[in-house]
């Protein structure tokens, strides 16, 4: 394969030698010395390609066409005869890698206009027979599982009656050899080899892997880690000494290391040694980061509105991979300070540990909140990856002791409906004023499995996510409930589109009189730019008899959306919504929901997508009061940064 492909790429670089002489002649040189005027190239054509698109030539050249889609704009490209004939030799080059091994450039026309101080040029191309694949076949994958073998065939970007593009050959060579060396086969290689076809310009191509023995991981030096010990580093590896080699595990350790932000520079490199079979050895390189920052951002959202939020890091805080960190924000929704320290690896059992503490206020339209307190969190992360079966999973536990002071204040329109007189008495609230405060102690599990590769636009997997949080009864404290919550997401690929569907469920019990013992600020409430769009935010509970939403204590929300790409960075989602909440415990009623639909748009940004909804209620709630007034209309626009699920 590789003597064809030369032979055909000398040859056409004479051919592109003759026509660039041809075209040229003494003018290049006289371009090269004195040259008296910049020429602008004007136009650039290439003629005489097939079967593909002549944007993929140009893009890979140096000379380039002046100006944009509004040319007084676009940038300037001015014209060098050397650099033109650099450009023929990549075009036969690339028509050569693209499977046509005796292209050949044939004309070369140069016309200036000095007048105009352009260049119009034209390039003509004699492409010649392409190279087709007659057959494709694999040899020495039979150590792998059936189903890895099977993962080996669908890596296998060549095809019969395909062109033969070394892009492909490459590909096919590296991903294979991918699949090996996730099995184990530290020391294996694989080979492309070419044969004859069934006639001229066909030919066979021939997979050939060596695997070799299964090797395992070997000795793991650490060098550059200042102030972080050998151990803490090693303990935050996805490999051990011993441990089966699965390259996978090499990327997943230097993206964890990365991930901490205490480095700057992170190399974790296991290479074979001259030895077939024995242990890789693995070297890790780092450079410490800078060990403190602080960030400034900004934001808007059509239910917090303006925001700023500051953030100040310590990396890498008193040693260990610690990191220390304080949050201010300010929004109209809420605002705050919050600390928090986060130990890596307790013990290095891989058990990290947080310690935070708050200041908070939170204005919601129901209530007003403010927390003072901390919270220890105890979490245990199971990564699972397979890259051949094209399979991940991150598995959280963890556990969660809190300690907070609460001082909370319902709302005035609440507050001033005679109809929830006895609910502010059965929750403690001051009648007059509306306001309570208590000592919330609570233990809190989770438990979270995504298989997202990224869950801020999440394009295939699901996420399980459960909690459980307990206060009162042999926990001391001013409240005693137990509170239950599931979700599940799940999303789905159909060529570009994506269809994304989510469900929530929850409730809160107490023994006793649920008002007394559950305070006011963990009802369930819903609407909103993340909930049911047709509504604004804590739109949707139950009622009181003037029309105020005053939460409950079981809900249930779904929703549906299917995105599809539009032009650019640009899609277009259709959605609906539909849940409700109810007042007693464990009393869930799917025949009683609120329904919405409606059209959004996405923009996708670095920081995730742009998110503008409009939500149209289907079913309205009759009666229902919106800051004390009768509901004006039956649909919401919301705006945001993240899909809405």
């Amino acid at each position: 394969m590789e003597r064809v492909t030369g032979r055909a790429l000398r040859r056409g670089l004479r051919a592109c030698c003759l026509a660039w002489l041809v075209a040229c002649g003494p003018a290049s040189a006289q371009e090269e010395g004195a040259s008296e005027v910049r020429l602008k190239v004007r136009s650039f054509d290439i003629h005489g390609v097939s079967g593909l698109d002549v944007k993929q030539i140009t893009s890979v050249l140096a000379t380039r066409e002046s100006g944009g889609l509004i040319p007084f704009l676009g940038k300037d490209r001015y014209f060098s005869a050397r650099q033109l004939q650099a450009d023929l030799y990549r075009i036969i080059a690339f028509l050569s890698d693209q499977g046509w091994p005796q292209a050949r450039v044939t004309r070369v026309d140069i016309d200036k206009d000095v007048k105009a101080r352009a260049v119009d040029l034209r390039v003509q191309v004699e492409q010649g027979p392409p190279v087709i694949i007659d057959s494709v076949q694999t040899f020495g994958f039979e150590v792998l599982a059936p189903r890895d073998q099977e993962a080996v065939r669908s890596r296998v970007s060549l095809a019969a009656g395909q062109r033969r593009v070394q892009g492909d050959v490459r590909n096919t060579r590296n991903a294979t050899l991918a699949v090996l060396q996730e099995r184990g086969y530290a020391y294996a290689s694989v080979n492309v080899l070419e044969g004859e076809g069934t006639q001229p310009g066909h030919v066979s191509l021939y997979v050939i892997a060596e695997p070799g023995p299964v090797s395992t991981f070997g000795r793991i030096t650490v060098r550059g880690n200042d102030g972080v010990s050998d151990g803490r580093v090693k303990s935050l590896l996805s490999m051990k000494e011993g441990q089966q080699f699965r390259i996978s595990r090499v990327v997943d350790s230097q993206r964890r290391l990365y991930n901490r932000e205490i480095f700057q520079f992170v190399s974790v490199n296991a290479e074979p040694n001259g030895t077939i079979g024995a242990p890789v050895p693995v070297e890790v390189v780092l450079t410490q980061a800078k060990p403190r920052r602080l960030s400034l951002t900004p934001g808007y959202g059509s239910e917090e509105k303006a925001r700023i939020t500051t953030t100040l890091r310590h990396l890498n805080f008193f040693g260990g991979a610690r990191t220390a960190q304080a949050t201010l924000r300010w929004s109209s929704l809420d605002r705050g300070v919050r600390a928090n320290v986060e130990e890596p690896s307790l013990f290095r059992r891989g058990i990290s540990m947080s310690v935070g503490a708050q200041y908070w206020y939170a204005n919601e339209p129901a209530y007003e909140l403010t927390t003072k307190g901390g919270r220890v969190t105890f979490a245990k992360q199971r990564e699972r990856s397979d890259p051949v079966r094209r399979k991940q999973s991150l598995t959280t536990l963890s556990v969660t002791f809190v300690d907070e002071f609460e001082d909370y204040t319902v709302s005035e329109q609440a507050l001033e409906d005679p109809a929830f007189y006895d609910d502010l008495i059965a929750l403690g609230l001051n009648p007059n004023t509306g306001r309570a405060k208590g000592q919330l102690i609570a233990l809190a599990v989770d438990l979270n499995r995504n298989t997202t590769p990224n869950l801020i636009d999440a394009r295939s997997g699901y996420l399980l996510q459960a909690h459980v949080e307990q206060a009162g009864q042999w926990l001391p404290g001013d409240y005693n409930y137990r509170e239950y919550t599931v979700e599940a997401r799940k999303y789905h690929t159909f060529g570009p589109l994506v269809l994304a569907g989510r469900a929530r469920v929850g409730t809160i019990e107490a023994d006793g009189v649920l008002a007394r013992n559950v305070p006011f600020f963990k009802r369930y409430f819903l609407g909103g730019s993340a909930s049911l769009r047709g509504w604004g935010r804590f739109e949707i509970a139950p009622l009181t008899f003037s029309g105020n939403p005053i939460g409950g204590h079981s809900m249930f929300e779904s929703s549906g959306e299917l995105r599809v790409p539009a032009f650019g960075q640009l899609s277009v989602v259709a959605f609906v919504d539909a849940g409700n909440v109810w007042y007693e415990s464990f009393d869930i009623n799917l025949d009683d929901l609120r329904v919405d639909v409606g059209p959004g748009l996405r923009y996708r940004t670095p920081i995730g997508p742009v998110r503008v909804d409009l939500g149209y209620q289907v079913t309205r709630i009759e009666g229902l009061l919106v800051n004390g007034e009768p509901e004006p209309r039956r649909w919401r626009i919301h705006f945001s940064i993240g899909q809405a699920f």
